[in-house]
């Protein structure tokens, strides 16, 4: 899906995955995690990628398959590299995106042939308890 260059839309993007994950029969905490993921790689996409005019979107792919879900986002790329940035300031109030996404799973870029920017994440199932 493409997510429009805009801030809000975000947040609209974040409760859509949400929905659809539920609805595909993903455990809460896997959804949660993914709608996480998604509002920080959907958010460095929009402050650091390059715009390629007005009407530019950044593309949304998402995937289930086993209770684990990939989330991959496509922007116009930038300047810069996605990595993540260990930050010994606790105040500052950026720069703990991909911190975050690592946390909830595994994460990677790849460079297109175009020369736009993929990152993706990756949420595994939670481990299930058997009881007898």
């Amino acid at each position: 899906m493409g997510v429009p260059r805009q801030k809000e839309a975000v947040s609209a993007a974040r409760r859509t995955i949400r929905q659809l994950l539920l609805r595909w029969g993903v455990g809460a905490e896997e959804a949660f995690r993914a709608e996480l993921c998604t509002a920080e790689l959907l958010t460095n996409a929009y402050r650091h990628s390059r715009a390629d005019g007005p009407e530019t979107e950044i593309g949304l792919c998402i995937a289930e398959g086993g209770g684990a879900v990939l989330i991959e986002v496509e922007d116009a790329g930038g300047a810069g590299r996605p990595t993540v940035r260990r930050q010994s300031d606790e105040d500052a109030e950026h720069g703990r995106g991909l911190e975050l996404v690592e946390s909830l799973g595994r994460w990677g870029w790849r460079t297109l042939p175009d020369g736009h920017l993929s990152t993706w994440a990756y949420i595994r199932p939670a481990p299930q308890e058997h009881t007898r």
